[in-house]
């Protein structure tokens, strides 16, 4: 491969996602991934030891087909309030025993 090929290549993979840190970033790759849609992540450390963070990339071309991927698995307000609640800590006579 050229030097100018391996540019191009670069430049065809597009940000999808920015992540507080590389696992994350690795779970939604590997959720794309599972679709069948390329995904690669490029971790960042400025510092060693410092906080990292993380971006999901695709190739311009599945872009679109990322986006609806993510979004699609991404629960909505209305289950995470369920979740929420149903994994509140019960207190005591919270359920209305005394």
């Amino acid at each position: 491969m050229t030097r100018h090929e391996s540019r191009s290549s670069e430049a065809d993979w597009v940000l999808l996602e920015s992540c507080a840190d590389p696992l994350t970033a690795q779970v939604l790759a590997g959720r794309l991934q599972a679709d069948g849609i390329p995904a690669q992540v490029r971790a960042f450390e400025p510092i060693p030891g410092l906080e990292q963070r993380a971006e999901v990339h695709v190739p311009r071309p599945w872009l679109e087909r990322a986006r609806e991927s993510l979004e699609a698995q991404r629960p909505s307000e209305e289950e995470l309030t369920a979740l929420a609640l149903a994994a509140a800590p019960k207190t005591p006579g919270s359920d209305g025993s005394g």
